[in-house]
């Protein structure tokens, strides 16, 4: 991925990535822009201990919400603009409270977000590879765009925003009800045989520390040795594998098999 460096801009907001396993180099970037007084907003679906340390804020949304957390983000970092009549009936059409509820993504911390936004004068919008792989990427893209054509921010990857159409409706959020894993870049080859996880993923999964298990996704098994990770929180366990031209979504509803 081609990014600039972070060195320029007051706030950096970062969605949907696992930075120290995605992009080592985009990482110990923004460590050092926050080190320099650059405020960092960070907003996954867990905690990447690496970059927790450097943010401001940061806040957790449900597993595949995505587009909704864009689309409230966009109408809240908006909302002093002057937008086209389209796109500001396209926010004054959005439900708010559903979207809200759906992504575990509440009025207080948008707030937050948009305090720490009007008090910037350039943002930059890190999108993560999860935005890129999901299954509304097209609509996802638009959300980011009207951050870059109105808003002060500019999308880390030009590619990702697409500054032309108004965006679609927000889809309705497909249910990860049960154990959930997370398939991510292995630090090594050892780490493609094991399933990573935090206390809860252990307990809601019923697995031990060291147990082989087989992973079932979409009927393929993959066998897996647990290993409990206490620096892990939340309820979704790590896949580790070789998955540089994986494209796919990353999280899936797995079966866990002693």
């Amino acid at each position: 991925m081609i990014h600039s460096t972070c060195k320029d801009f007051d706030l950096i907001i970062v969605i949907g990535t696992l930075l120290s396993r995605d992009d080592k180099a985009r990482l110990v970037d923004i460590q050092t822009c926050a080190q320099n007084g650059a405020k960092v907003i960070y907003l996954f679906s867990m905690e990447d201990k690496a970059l927790i340390e450097h943010t401001a804020f940061f806040s957790r949304y449900e597993v595949g919400s995505e587009e909704g957390v864009l689309a409230l983000l966009a109408k809240s970092l908006l909302s002093n603009q002057s937008l086209p009549s389209s796109i500001q009936a396209y926010f004054d059409d959005l439900d708010e409270g559903y979207v809200s509820a759906e992504s575990n993504f509440g009025e207080e911390e948008i707030e937050e977000i948009k305090a720490l936004y009007d008090a910037s004068d350039k943002v930059l919008l890190v999108l993560g590879r999860d935005l890129f792989a999901h299954p509304r990427a097209h609509n996802i893209a638009r959300l980011a765009g009207l951050l870059s054509r109105f808003g002060k921010v500019t999308v880390d990857n030009k590619g990702a925003s697409d500054d032309n159409l108004l965006p679609d409706e927000v889809e309705a959020l497909k249910s990860f009800d049960g154990v959930v894993t997370y398939t991510c870049p292995a630090l090594s080859s050892e780490e493609e045989g094991l399933l990573i996880g935090s206390s809860q993923f252990q307990m809601g999964a019923k697995v031990q520390h060291g147990e082989k298990v087989s992973v079932v996704i979409n009927q393929e098994v993959y066998p897996r040795t647990f290993v409990l990770d206490s620096s892990l929180k939340g309820t979704i366990a790590l896949m580790p594998k070789a998955c540089e031209n994986d494209t796919t979504y990353r999280y899936t509803v797995a079966k866990i098999v002693k």
